[in-house]
């Protein structure tokens, strides 16, 4: 599990994390309708899902997501705010790691009167999700978060590299320690 994920985990324990889970939802004609974004997060319980069944669960996922590709940019950005608006999600994050439109960082959200509007961003493209209490900012091509601190959660490669860099002085100490216990048994066989 990576860092942030795993922080959302034990910070949200209500909310339930996915990705690229088929949801289905019902639709305003009667018919029901299924849309499978990059990631969600539903206020539902945490448990093993074939898929996300919105009327079963009694309601569609609060926080959905979609990485832009080349392929779904059309999908994502004019055809996919207006259904995650009709279906009931309180935000929705659009993320293009390339930036086409010169923002990387965009999205939709519930205002105060619960209408469905362009998600503000803030100083240097970034959001704050309600949903998550923290701010998601786009860093070289990366989604990141950042708690209400300010403090920015690691990645996988930077919780990794932060580990062996513990590993690496955990080992450094242990051999310091090992030397100078050779060193003071090599003393005590001398002075013996």
């Amino acid at each position: 599990m990576d860092p942030a994920q795993a922080y959302l985990t034990d910070q949200y324990p209500d909310l339930y994390l996915s990705s690229e889970l088929a949801v289905r939802f019902p639709k305003g004609d009667g018919t029901v309708g299924r849309v499978a974004p990059d990631m969600l997060a539903a206020y539902a319980p945490r448990r093993v899902r074939n898929s996300f069944d919105g009327a079963a669960e009694g309601s569609f996922p609060a926080f959905v997501l979609e990485i832009v590709s080349p392929e779904s940019r059309a999908r994502d950005t004019r055809e996919k705010p207006r259904l995650y608006g009709l279906a009931g999600a309180r935000e929705y994050v659009i993320f293009d790691p390339l930036g086409a439109d010169g923002r990387q960082l965009s999205g939709y959200h519930r205002d105060s009167q619960g209408g469905w509007v362009r998600w503000p961003g803030g100083r240097s493209g970034t959001l704050f999700s309600q949903v998550f209490g923290l701010t998601l900012e786009a860093r070289a091509g990366l989604l990141r978060l950042r708690d209400q601190a300010g403090v920015l959660l690691p990645t996988l490669a930077e919780a990794g590299a932060a580990r062996a860099d513990v590993e690496a002085r955990r080992a450094r100490s242990a051999e310091a320690r090992i030397a100078a216990l050779e060193a003071e048994l090599a003393r005590l066989r001398q002075d013996s």
